[in-house]
C-alpha cells in the first residue's frame, strides 16, 4: 500500500517541521542526517552481535575442544533451535506491530496438555488431536487480539492476565501431572523422523521462518503492521485496518505457540506440567538481539532467529564447557538489557 510510506514520511517532515524556530545543529549531523562519529558508532553496534557471536565460538571451541567443534553439537544447537525459533517468528510479528505478549508461553502448555491428553486417554487419532489443539490455540490468540485492540487494554496487561487463565485450563485439563503413558507411536514419531542428517523439527522451523519472513518482510501485509508498529495513528489514517491486523498478529503467534507445543510433546513423548516456563524470557532476548543486528534497528524474523542461534549456542557451549549453572542466565540477562538499549538507540536515531 503505498500511501502508507508516504504518510509515514509526512510524519517525520511533521515532526521536524515543528521544531522550526528551534536552533539548528551545526556541523555533519545538521539536516537531520547522522554525523560521521554517528554513524560509525552505530556500526560498532550492530556488529558487536555477530562479533560477539563469532569470539564466543572460538572460545567454546577453545574450552571445549573436544565436544563443541563437531557436527554432532552443530546438529544438536539445530535441534534446540526449532522450538524457541518458532515461537520467536510468531513474537516478532507482535512486537513489528508494537505490542507485547506474555500468554504464548501458556499456550504453549495448553495445547501440550490437550493434544497428549486426547490422544493418550481419551484414544484420538494423532491428525483429529493436533486439529483440536491448533484450534484451541487459535481461540487464545484471537481473544487476546479483540480483547487489546476492542477492547483498548494494555497488551502487557491482558497477555499477562490471560496466559494465567489459560494456565489454569492446562491444569484443569491434565490433572497438573506428568503424562507418559499411551502416547501413539506415530506421534512420537513425527519429531524423530530425519532429512539431510537435520531432525524434522528443524526443517519445520526453517519452513515456518522463511514463510513469517515473506509475510513480515515482502507482503502488503507486512508493510502495514509495520507501519502500524511505527505509528499506528498515521497508519490508520493511511487506511491500514489496525484492529484487524494486531489480531492477526496475536493469532499468528498463538497458532505458532499450538505447533511448538506439538513439537515439545512429539519429542519427549510425553507432557510434563510448565514444560514451556523457560521459553520466554529466551524467545524476548532473541528478539531484541536480533533487532540490534540491522541497519534499520527494526524486529526483523532473521535476526530474531540469529538471536535464538545466539542464545542457544551460549546454552550449549557453558554446558560442554562445565560453567556453572548460574553463569547461563546471569549473562542471558545482560544480553537481553544491552539488546533493549542498543535497540532502543537504533530506533531512535531513525524516528
Amino acid at each position: 500500500m503505498t500511501t502508507v510510506p508516504q504518510v509515514a514520511g509526512a510524519k517525520r517532515a511533521g515532526t521536524a517541521g515543528s521544531a522550526a524556530g528551534a536552533p539548528a545543529p551545526a556541523g555533519p549531523g545538521a539536516g537531520g542526517s547522522p554525523s560521521r562519529a554517528a554513524r560509525g558508532l552505530s556500526l560498532v553496534e550492530r556488529s558487536a552481535v555477530v562479533g560477539s557471536f563469532v569470539i564466543m565460538v572460538l572460545l567454546f571451541c577453545l574450552l571445549a575442544g573436544d565436544t563443541f567443534p563437531t557436527s554432532g553439537t552443530v546438529k544438536d544447537i539445530l535441534d534446540q533451535c526449532a522450538v524457541p525459533v518458532i515461537l520467536v517468528c510468531g513474537l516478532t510479528l507482535v512486537l513489528a506491530v508494537g505490542e507485547f505478549d506474555l500468554s504464548y508461553t501458556a499456550t504453549v502448555g495448553l495445547a501440550a496438555g490437550l493434544v497428549i491428553v486426547l490422544t493418550a486417554q481419551h484414544g484420538w487419532s494423532v491428525g483429529p488431536a493436533i486439529l483440536v489443539s491448533l484450534l484451541a490455540s487459535l481461540a487464545v490468540g484471537v481473544i487476546v487480539g479483540l480483547l487489546v485492540t476492542v477492547g483498548r487494554a494494555s497488551s502487557f496487561i491482558v497477555t499477562l492476565a490471560i496466559g494465567s487463565a489459560v494456565t489454569g485450563l492446562e491444569l484443569a485439563i491434565t490433572g497438573n501431572k506428568t503424562i507418559f503413558q499411551n502416547i501413539p507411536v506415530n506421534y512420537a514419531d513425527l519429531s524423530a523422523k530425519t532429512l539431510l542428517g537435520l531432525k524434522s523439527p528443524v526443517w519445520a522451523a526453517l519452513l515456518i521462518m522463511g514463510a513469517i519472513a515473506v509475510l513480515l518482510h515482502r507482503t502488503r501485509f507486512g508493510r502495514q503492521a509495520q507501519a502500524i508498529g511505527g505509528n499506528p495513528t498515521a497508519a490508520y489514517l493511511a487506511g491500514v485496518r489496525v484492529r484487524r491486523i494486531r489480531v492477526i498478529a496475536f493469532a499468528i503467534v498463538a497458532v505458532l505457540a499450538g505447533v511448538a507445543a506439538i513439537i515439545l510433546t512429539s519429542r519427549a513423548s510425553s507432557y510434563y506440567p510448565n514444560s514451556s516456563a523457560g521459553f520466554l524470557l529466551n524467545t524476548y532476548a532473541a528478539a531484541f538481539l536480533g533487532a540490534s543486528v540491522g541497519r534499520w534497528r527494526g524486529f526483523t524474523v532473521f535476526g530474531s532467529a540469529f538471536g535464538v542461534l545466539w542464545i542457544t549456542t551460549l546454552q550449549t557451549g557453558l554446558t560442554q564447557a562445565n560453567a556453572p549453572a548460574w553463569t547461563s542466565s546471569f549473562i542471558q540477562g545482560l544480553v537481553l538489557a544491552i539488546a533493549v538499549l542498543v535497540a532502543s538507540r537504533g530506533r531512535q536515531a531513525t524516528s
